[in-house]
């Protein structure tokens, strides 16, 4: 691949995150990407044949970030459980402050398409054996607590961090009385609330 093909590429992804940001999936057009990237869409269509083959694109892009690293982080046998944990929600809130448009596409996905969603998680180098093998074997057994409780865990890691993005737009408007400032400022704050109240919960299940 040439660098100009590479670059051009670059520019589409870059630009596609950016109206998938503001529209999402479903309210993004490949018109709107080919203006975002300064290019016709003829040559859009010729890099990427569609808007799904897009996001997918952008999605892997995303998640091949975030889990490969979280997975050698979580099942390191020299990194205390505290810090596993911290390292996870600055992590994961880090990658949807970066990708906001992600917690609602799966959301959507759950409810019309979980076969495609699974494999959109497996394209993008989720091996679920080895989250399973963490669950059990790794968070379970430094805290001394049963597999169900490390999924209770990781679940609700999960829900602190994802529920302010997905429900952003009501929690904005009717908490933060549409001041987009102070709610940014929430979520920045809300890593070490997030912490705080794992860290309570660990010590109240040991």
């Amino acid at each position: 691949m040439t660098d100009d093909k590479v670059d051009t590429e670059k520019a589409i992804l870059n630009a596609a995150r950016q109206v998938f940001v503001r529209k999402g999936l479903d309210g993004a057009r490949m018109q709107e990407i080919a203006d975002e990237a300064g290019m016709n869409k003829a040559l859009l269509h010729y890099y990427f044949r569609s808007k799904e083959k897009l996001f997918k694109m952008v999605f892997r892009e995303a998640m091949s970030k975030f889990f490969p690293g979280m997975v050698v982080i979580l099942g390191s046998s020299e990194i205390p459980i505290e810090k596993k944990v911290e390292a996870f929600i600055e992590n994961y809130i880090k990658i949807i402050q970066e990708n906001p448009f992600i917690p609602s596409f799966i959301i959507g996905e759950l409810n019309k398409n979980p076969e495609q969603l699974t494999e959109f998680f497996v394209e993008s180098g989720i091996d679920t054996s080895k989250v399973a093998f963490i669950l059990k074997e790794v968070i379970a057994k430094e805290l001394g607590i049963t597999i169900q409780q490390a999924r209770h865990l990781v679940v609700n890691i999960i829900a602190l961090c994802v529920f302010p993005f997905v429900g952003r737009p009501l929690l904005e408007k009717i908490i933060f009385q549409s001041n987009q400032d102070e709610f940014d400022q929430f979520i920045s704050e809300r890593k070490a609330v997030i912490l705080n109240l794992i860290r309570t919960s660990i010590n109240r299940s040991v």
